[in-house]
């Protein structure tokens, strides 16, 4: 279960970005609600986030906390005493997995251009106040992409956006798996303070 839901989320992690739209025009006016919304995203495009991943099951009320850090090409993933790293820069991406004291490296198949694509646009939310969008129910056939995601998921609901006054702060969605519903809640922090080093 935990592998699948792993593979369901770098899908969706990994690739979050939005859509900045047309920049061009006159910067003397006020700027509109859709590119106030998109400014929220634009630190996405530097790749330097840590970013919280809790999934909670809503029958057993138990949480799977995640962490994962972006720098760059280089991605660091911890889930309790599994660490992994992910380096991209190269024409294949390498995966360094800590078992005992040392790091052994792998290729990956694991590349940025290779995941599923998908950007959000302000046409697909409505706002709840300043610092809340909602995806809107006709809107939900976008994430087509990932439902037999691994052959796991079924379904994707209550898709919300949550910001500050800067940027995107968390994305929370249910996610249903098999019979089972997960309440997933992605955490954006420390936004351009990451560095990470790869093992030796």
């Amino acid at each position: 279960m935990k592998k699948i839901l792993l593979m369901i989320l770098l899908s969706f992690t990994l690739v979050l970005v939005a859509c900045t739209g047309d920049k061009e025009g006159d910067k003397d006016n006020e700027p509109t609600a859709q590119e106030i919304f998109d400014r929220k995203f634009e630190f996405l495009e530097a790749n330097n986030y840590d970013l919280e991943i809790k999934i909670r099951d809503h029958q057993t009320l138990l949480d799977t906390v995640v962490q994962m850090s972006f720098d760059g090409t280089k991605i660091r993933y911890v889930d309790a005493d599994y660490i992994a790293y992910y380096d991209n820069s190269g024409a294949k991406s390498k995966m360094y997995v800590k078992q005992g004291d040392e790091y052994v490296v792998s290729e990956s198949n694991f590349k940025s251009s290779s995941l599923l694509y998908y950007g959000f646009e302000f046409d697909q939310f409505d706002a709840n106040g300043d610092t809340m969008f909602i995806m809107k129910s006709d809107q939900y056939s976008t994430l087509d992409s990932f439902i037999g995601l691994e052959g796991g998921v079924t379904s994707i609901s209550s898709l919300q956006v949550r910001v500050d006054e800067n940027h995107l702060t968390q994305v929370i969605f249910d996610i249903t798996v098999g019979e089972t519903v997960y309440l997933v809640t992605l955490t954006i922090s420390n936004i351009g303070q990451v560095s990470l080093v790869l093992p030796a």
